[in-house]
């Protein structure tokens, strides 16, 4: 057996192995026996079928067969023998081989890179928020504004109101198809509608109509309409006003708080918006680690690897969208998951089942029957392996913590969640 690494190819392997005839010969002899005790062929009882005749029809599968077994068995050992890592399945090429000669084939794989994971000599940014009665105020008028309902009201249409309207619409005086609505309800301003429809509503009162020009998109998604000029008879039948609902029990009970108290409902706001606030903390530290890893480290890549990453990223919609160069996004998240695993590797690191169980409880709380999203995500073997990536992935960048430099940074909660512009912070 000879092991050769190329030097334009240093992670390949090219193990070329040559097997004796003798032992090619011992194993389709072996397979030839093992099939003459069971073989049915005409004129003979099974397993009394002379060997000639039993070599002539088996004689091609069994030297197959014995093929295979001697490759996988060599390509397993020369593995265990040289502690080899491969990435994929080796590409195998018989140079030689029939009965009665040396089996000589070569087996090409490529294997992880030998190198040592480079800790950034950095400072990460690590921003904390104490979230304020403000803040806990401004959520809570998310909410309102997500519970609003509408009274009618009895002036002229303004943005936010809802206004429910009939309407005709007409292409050089020709009714248009799908151009008559009736009882259409739209909020002002949501862009439902087009511009020049919604513009011409503003200031309408019920009982009142109107017509106005409407010119549709080039890019319009009907194309008979796209580019056209058009008129729309427009008639409110109502305009109403938007109204927030008042901070009291019957909110607090709405919003699933039993005794309706609102003091415990600002309570449940604030924790969390606390949970929020360390969720995302730990999401940006994470970030800045993981960037700085691949910046810091530079191993020979797979080009298995790279490939499989990049056909991935080519069927993924958002990131061929997002106008990266795929090839280099590739490059890096093959260079992110070699130094993961590498530190994973060295430092001997685990996800135990507690850890595992835990975490997918954890995922299993947005949903409504919680019981029966852990039991649909455990019967899933990806899932599990994906839930073992998480915690190890968190496991790594809590041992890159402790090498790296961390400074705390305080901000307000809006500056941690990208409200507000960054203003003046405070380093500890």
């Amino acid at each position: 057996m000879k092991i050769l690494t190329p030097e334009a190819a240093p992670l390949e392997r090219h193990i070329r192995v040559t097997i004796p005839a003798s032992e090619v010969e011992s194993g389709v002899s072996q397979r030839l026996r093992n099939k003459a005790r069971s073989a049915r062929l005409p004129g003979f009882r099974p397993g009394k079928a002379p060997m000639a005749l039993i070599e002539r029809h088996y004689g091609s599968d069994a030297l197959m067969e014995t093929f295979d077994h001697l490759i996988n068995d060599r390509y397993s050992q020369a593995v265990r023998d040289e502690s080899l890592r491969p990435v994929g399945r080796p590409e195998v090429q018989v140079e030689k081989g029939g009965r009665g000669e040396d089996l000589v084939f070569t087996a090409v794989v490529e294997v992880y890179p030998e190198f040592d994971p480079q800790v950034p000599d950095a400072t990460v940014i690590r921003k904390t928020a104490e979230v304020t009665d403000a803040d806990v105020d401004a959520t809570i008028d998310i909410m309102r504004q997500q519970r609003r309902f509408y009274v009618p009201a009895e002036r002229a249409a303004q943005n936010e109101d809802r206004v429910t309207v009939d309407f005709q619409g007409t292409i050089d005086g020709v009714p248009m198809a799908g151009g008559d609505v009736t009882d259409y309800p739209v909020v002002l301003g949501s862009g439902r509608l087009l511009r020049d429809i919604e513009q011409g509503l503003l200031g309408m009162s019920a009982g009142e109509d109107r017509i106005v020009a409407v010119q549709f998109p080039a890019e319009y998604h009907v194309p008979e309409f796209a580019g056209q000029a058009a008129q729309f008879h427009l008639q409110v039948k109502e305009v109403a006003a938007p109204q927030l609902p008042e901070v009291d029990a019957a909110f607090a009970l709405a919003l699933g708080i039993e005794d309706g108290d609102v003091a415990v409902l600002r309570q449940e706001v604030r924790e969390n918006l606390e949970r929020e606030a360390q969720r995302i903390s730990r999401s940006q530290v994470k970030s800045q680690i993981l960037e700085l890893i691949v910046e810091s480290n530079h191993p020979d890549l797979p080009k298995q690897m790279v490939e499989q990453e990049l056909e991935r990223l080519q069927k993924d919609a958002n990131a061929v969208a997002g106008g990266d160069d795929l090839d280099a996004l590739a490059k890096r998240r093959v260079v992110l998951g070699l130094v993961l695993s590498e530190i994973v590797r060295r430092e001997k690191l685990r996800a135990s089942t507690t850890e595992i169980t835990q975490l997918i409880r954890e995922m299993s709380e947005q949903y409504e029957d919680a019981e029966q999203f852990m039991s649909w995500y455990r019967s899933k073997p990806e899932q599990m392996e994906q839930a073992e990536a998480i915690i190890l992935e968190d496991k790594v960048v809590a041992w890159l913590l402790e090498r790296v430099k961390v400074a705390d940074e305080s901000v307000s909660f809006n500056q941690l969640i990208g409200r507000a512009p960054a203003a003046e912070v405070h380093t500890e």
